[in-house]
């Protein structure tokens, strides 16, 4: 029995599970969510930014 099973074995004596591949896919989950909030905010704000630096131009008709 190498000391992984061992490991398991004693947790499971205990009455314990064994959940870090569920919490590690749980931060990934959790990182990817962030990442692609964070992602669309920073494009919102890009687009913001460059729709602000065009010039104005005011539609007024010459006489």
């Amino acid at each position: 029995m190498d000391s992984q099973q061992q490991y398991e074995a004693l947790l499971a004596k205990w009455g314990y599970a064994d959940t870090t591949v569920e919490d590690h896919a749980r931060r990934q989950r959790r990182a990817r969510r962030i990442k692609a909030v964070v992602t669309f905010f920073k494009n919102a704000f890009k687009a913001i930014k460059k729709q602000n630096a065009r010039p104005q131009q005011l539609g007024q008709a010459s006489n």
